[in-house]
């Protein structure tokens, strides 16, 4: 092989590296940015501290009283759920009709939103934010 031939064949594949290097790093940014983790959503008392600028001896107390009620409160959302068992088929028959009205292309998407929070749902069951007020979608 000729030298300038070498060094067009050296030069190729150098470009080739460096613009595949390039290529990727570029990606695994955009992709980092795009599917970076939420943070998880702030406390009730987190909240309050930040709305109402509550003192450290203040988020204690009110933690205090938080988890002093407590296991009222889970106790009564237990009731609730096993009194109105029809909330959940009302919940499937409102996601059939909006499922019904959706692109197909919505459908896909929104059948991930319902995983999601399905999974939100499970996962965090009656222990959900010992601290945040228990409310459902």
């Amino acid at each position: 092989m000729t030298k300038s031939r070498l060094g067009a064949v050296v030069m190729l594949v150098a470009t080739f590296v460096l613009g595949g290097l390039l290529g990727g790093s570029v990606t695994g940014f955009v992709e980092g940015r795009a599917h970076r983790v939420r943070r998880p959503r702030p406390t009730y008392v987190e909240r309050l501290s930040m709305d109402l600028g509550l003192s450290p001896d203040q988020k204690d107390r009110i933690q205090a009283i938080l988890d002093r009620h407590q296991p009222t409160m889970d106790s009564i959302w237990t009731e609730v759920r096993q009194q109105f068992p029809q909330m959940e088929t009302e919940r499937v028959k409102v996601r059939q009709e909006v499922f019904a009205v959706l692109t197909p292309d919505q459908q896909a998407k929104y059948n991930a939103i319902i995983q999601r929070q399905d999974s939100l749902r499970r996962a965090n069951g009656p222990e959900r934010n010992r601290n945040a007020p228990q409310s459902r979608p």
